[in-house]
């Protein structure tokens, strides 16, 4: 659960909306909130991804690191 808080705590911090998110991976909205919560699983592709928007390790955004460095 640790990583999909981060997912939110991230895009808030960076003032980034879902529908901003859904639209750079050709995604719905709703695939974004469903990952943020949880509930959609994710490509370890778009997982990587995201660790690069937010310029965080991968462990830090699956929760496996407190530390954010990449």
């Amino acid at each position: 659960m640790v990583m999909n808080n981060r997912i939110k705590e991230l895009r808030r911090e960076q003032s980034i909306k879902q529908k901003q998110l859904a639209e750079y991976f050709h995604v719905s909205p709703s695939t974004i909130h469903g990952w943020e919560r949880g509930d959609v699983p994710m490509l370890i592709d778009d997982f990587h991804t995201l660790a690069m928007i937010f310029d965080v390790s991968m462990e830090y955004l699956g929760g496996y690191r407190d530390e954010r460095n990449r």
